[in-house]
């Protein structure tokens, strides 16, 4: 069975007007772009002997304010 062929009309027609209202709700008063992203891995050992992954994530980012249209 496949997620999105298999459901209910109404489903999709909420799905839909999901979509459009996501849309209507979206601010375009401000652009951002992601410059850079940094991730940092390194395996350890946990308290009690477990492997575990410490990660680090940095992610910088420009944002753009646009005047009210």
């Amino acid at each position: 069975m496949t997620p999105d062929r298999d459901i209910p009309l109404s489903r999709a027609v909420g799905r839909f007007f999901g979509h459009l209202w996501g849309a209507v709700k979206t601010d375009t008063s401000k652009d951002r772009a992601e410059l850079r992203r940094e991730v940092e891995e390194q395996p350890a050992a946990g308290p009690d002997g477990e492997r575990v992954t410490l990660r680090r994530t940095t992610i910088e980012e420009i944002e753009i304010e646009r005047e009210p249209r």
